[in-house]
C-alpha cells in the first residue's frame, strides 16, 4: 500500500506511530500462499481505510503489516482499538486457517521523515512494543498510556517495565487484550531496580529520558539551572540530564519553588499551555526524588539535635573551670581568627555554640590540637594558654569519641613554644627593649597560614594580684578595612551556627512557622500547611529566606509584620526578635561603618 499525504522530507515531528503485524504470516505463507496472500490485502485495506477515518497517514508497508502515523496519541489508539474489533467481527464463525491475526505496538515519540522511510527512536520502541502485544491485542507505552487514560475506555493492564531489544532503557508499557478477553498480563511485572535503576534520582532520569516530550524537558529543565532559553540540540546534547537535575535540587529545595522557576520561563514562552503541560510531566516525577531529599535532610536535621546535648555538656563542663574567659577567649579566636579581651563582647557569644562550631571546624582531635597550637604560639602566656588548651582538648574528647581516660595535649609542642621564649628573651637581653613577656601587646596573625589572614594587634592580659580578674588594654588603631569591631558578612555556605542560633532561643516549630509565613503567606493551621510545613526542614526555610529578602532591612520589615498577623503575637514577636538577631550577620553590613 502506497503511502498517502506524504510528509516533507527531512522534517522531524513528534507523533504517535502505529505499527502492525499479522501473527505467524511466514508459517501461513508457506503452506497456503495465495490464500494467505488474499487475507493479508483485505486486512490491510481495512487498516489503511481506518487509518484514514481517524486522521492518520499511512507511512508504509512492511509486506504483512503497516507503519502508520497520527499527530494525536488518542486517535492513534482509537484506531488500533477499531481495526482490532472489526478484525475480530470479520472471524466470527470462521475456521483458523480462514483468517490472520494480527498485534499492534503504539508509542509517542520524536521521529525523522526523511525521503521516502521514517527514522527514529519512536519508531524502533513501537516495533518492539509490538512483538510484545498478544494476538489480536494492543501493547502501548507508558506515555501513550497517560496521554489517553483519561479520554478512552481503556481495558489496559501494566507490564512492567519491559527490556525491549536494542532499546538502552526499560520502558514501562500496557496491554490491551483482545476483544472480550480479561486483562491478564502476559508479561510479568518488572520493577526498575532489576535493570540498574535503584533510587529515585535515577528512576526520575529514565523516565523523563523515556518521555515522549523528553526534548522540550530537558530544554526547559536547562532553561531554569541556566537562565537562558536554547534551541540548540548539539549544545543540549554536551549537558547530561542528571547533573541538570542536581542542579535543581540544589537551587530550589522543594517542588513549589520549582514550579515557580518553571512558570517564570513558560511565561516568556510562545507555546505556554504545551509547556505547562510539559512542567507538570517533570513536577510529577520528581515528587519521589524530593521527598528522598526531604527525609535525607530531616534526618540530618535530628542527628543535629540529638547531637546538642553532647555540645551542652561540653559547655557546662569548660564553664566549670576557673579558667572559663581564656577558654571562651582561645574558642572565639577559633571561630573568629580575631582576639577578643574585651568580656561583655564574649558573653554575646553562648559556650555551647562556640563548641558546636569549633566542632565542625575542627572535625578531628588533630584538627583542634592544630588551632589550638596556631593561637598559642603568637600569645605571650604561652605557657598558661597551653594548660587552658589542654583543657579544652579534654572537654572535646567525647565529641571525636575518645575516652576520658586517653591523654591528648598540646604540651609536646609547648616545649618548642617554651625554646622559642627562651631565644627571645635572650635576644633580648642584648637589646634596649624589654622580653616578650613583659610586653604590653603582642603582633599576633602573622605568618599564621593560610586559613589566617586577619592583622589585628592583640592586647596582652595583665593579671590583676587582687581577685584574679583579667585586665585589658585598647588594641592601637587600625585600618578601617581591618578593624575587628567592623561588622563582616558570615558565609551562607555553612548554615549549622545560625541553626544552633535560632534554635537555642526560638522553639524550632514557631521558627519553621515564622519563616513559612513570611516566604508564602500566614500560617492557617490547615491540613496543607501542616503538611507543607513538615516538607520543609529549618535550612531550606533559612535559604529561601535569603532569597526571598535580599537585604536584612527587607527581611525585618516582612518579619515584623508576618509576627502580628499570626496568633499569639507576643510570642511571635519575641521569636522573630531572635531570628533576627541571629541573621543580621549573615547579611552584607550597611551604613558608614561598612564602607571600605
Amino acid at each position: 500500500m502506497e503511502r498517502s499525504s506524504p510528509i516533507p522530507d527531512s522534517q522531524r515531528v513528534l507523533a504517535a506511530i502505529v505499527l502492525t503485524d499479522a501473527v505467524s504470516f511466514s508459517a501461513r505463507m508457506s503452506i497456503d500462499e495465495e490464500g494467505t496472500l488474499r487475507l493479508i490485502q483485505r486486512d490491510l485495506q481495512l487498516m489503511g481505510d481506518l487509518c484514514e477515518q481517524y486522521n492518520g497517514q499511512v507511512l508504509k508497508s512492511t509486506g504483512d503489516g503497516l507503519l502508520l502515523s497520527f499527530s494525536s496519541a488518542v486517535q492513534a489508539v482509537s484506531c488500533g482499538q477499531e481495526i482490532q474489533a472489526q478484525l475480530a467481527e470479520l472471524s466470527k464463525d470462521c475456521s483458523p486457517g480462514d483468517y490472520l491475526q494480527h498485534r499492534i505496538g503504539i508509542h509517542l515519540g520524536d521521529v525523522l521523515f526523511s525521503h521516502s522511510d521514517v527514522l527514529g527512536n519512536g519508531v524502533n520502541i513501537a516495533a518492539r512494543l509490538q512483538t510484545q502485544s498478544v494476538p489480536g491485542g494492543i501493547c502501548m507505552s507508558q506515555t501513550v498510556y497517560d496521554v489517553v487514560k483519561a479520554r478512552l475506555d481503556l481495558n489496559a493492564v501494566f507490564l512492567g517495565p519491559l527490556r525491549l531489544k536494542n532499546i538502552h532503557e526499560p520502558v514501562p508499557a500496557y496491554q490491551i487484550p483482545p476483544l472480550g478477553e480479561a486483562t491478564v498480563a502476559t508479561v510479568p511485572q518488572e520493577p526498575l531496580t532489576q535493570w540498574g535503576v535503584s533510587n529515585p534520582l535515577d528512576i526520575a532520569v529514565t523516565q523523563l529520558q523515556q518521555d515522549a516530550n523528553h526534548w522540550r524537558i530537558k530544554k526547559l529543565i536547562f532553561s531554569v539551572c541556566q537562565n537562558v532559553w536554547e534551541n540548540d540540540p548539539a549544545i543540549l546534547a554536551r549537558f547530561d540530564l542528571t547533573e541538570l537535575i542536581r542542579t535543581l535540587l540544589q537551587r530550589y529545595p522543594h517542588l513549589d519553588a520549582l514550579q515557580t522557576a518553571f512558570n517564570g520561563v513558560i511565561a516568556r514562552l510562545n507555546r505556554q499551555g504545551e509547556y505547562l503541560a510539559v512542567a507538570s510531566r517533570i513536577l510529577a516525577i520528581m515528587q519521589p526524588v524530593y521527598k528522598q531529599q526531604a527525609q535525607a535532610k530531616k534526618n540530618e536535621e535530628t542527628a543535629i539535635t540529638a547531637g546538642e546535648s553532647g555540645y551542652q555538656k561540653v559547655a557546662m563542663r569548660l564553664e566549670s573551670s576557673i579558667q572559663a574567659v581564656r577558654i571562651k577567649k582561645l574558642l572565639y579566636t577559633i571561630t573568629t581568627d580575631t582576639w577578643e579581651n574585651n568580656v561583655a563582647a564574649l558573653d554575646q557569644h553562648p559556650l555551647d555554640l562556640l563548641v558546636a562550631t569549633v566542632h565542625q571546624m575542627a572535625p578531628t582531635v588533630k584538627n583542634l590540637q592544630y588551632h589550638l597550637e596556631r593561637i598559642i604560639k603568637r600569645l605571650n602566656r604561652q605557657e598558661r594558654y597551653t594548660r587552658i588548651a589542654d583543657t579544652i582538648i579534654e572537654a572535646f574528647q567525647p565529641l571525636y569519641g575518645i575516652d576520658e581516660g586517653t591523654i591528648l595535649s598540646v604540651a609536646p609542642n609547648h616545649r618548642v613554644a617554651s625554646e622559642m621564649t627562651a631565644m627571645t628573651t635572650e635576644s633580648n637581653e642584648t637589646n634596649t627593649e624589654p622580653p616578650t613577656e613583659t610586653r604590653e601587646d603582642t603582633d599576633y596573625g602573622h605568618s599564621i597560614g593560610d586559613t589566617f589572614t586577619t592583622n589585628t594587634r592583640l592586647a596582652a592580659e595583665e593579671r590583676s594580684p587582687q581577685d584574679g580578674t583579667i585586665a585589658y588594654t585598647e588594641p592601637r588603631s587600625l585600618p578601617v578595612s581591618l578593624d575587628p569591631l567592623q561588622p563582616r558578612k558570615r558565609d551562607r555556605a555553612n548554615l549549622f551556627a545560625l541553626r544552633l542560633e535560632i534554635m537555642r532561643y526560638t522553639p524550632p516549630l514557631r521558627a519553621k512557622i515564622l519563616l513559612l509565613s513570611t516566604i508564602r503567606s500566614p500560617f492557617t493551621f490547615s491540613h496543607h500547611d501542616w503538611i507543607t510545613l513538615k516538607e520543609n526542614t529549618l535550612d531550606d526555610l533559612i535559604q529561601d529566606i535569603f532569597r526571598y529578602c535580599p537585604s536584612f532591612s527587607d527581611l525585618e520589615s516582612k518579619l515584623t509584620i508576618i509576627s502580628h498577623c499570626l496568633d499569639n503575637a507576643h510570642e511571635n514577636t519575641q521569636a522573630a526578635g531572635a531570628i533576627l538577631q541571629a541573621m543580621k550577620p549573615y547579611y552584607a553590613p550597611t551604613g558608614p561603618s561598612a564602607a571600605p
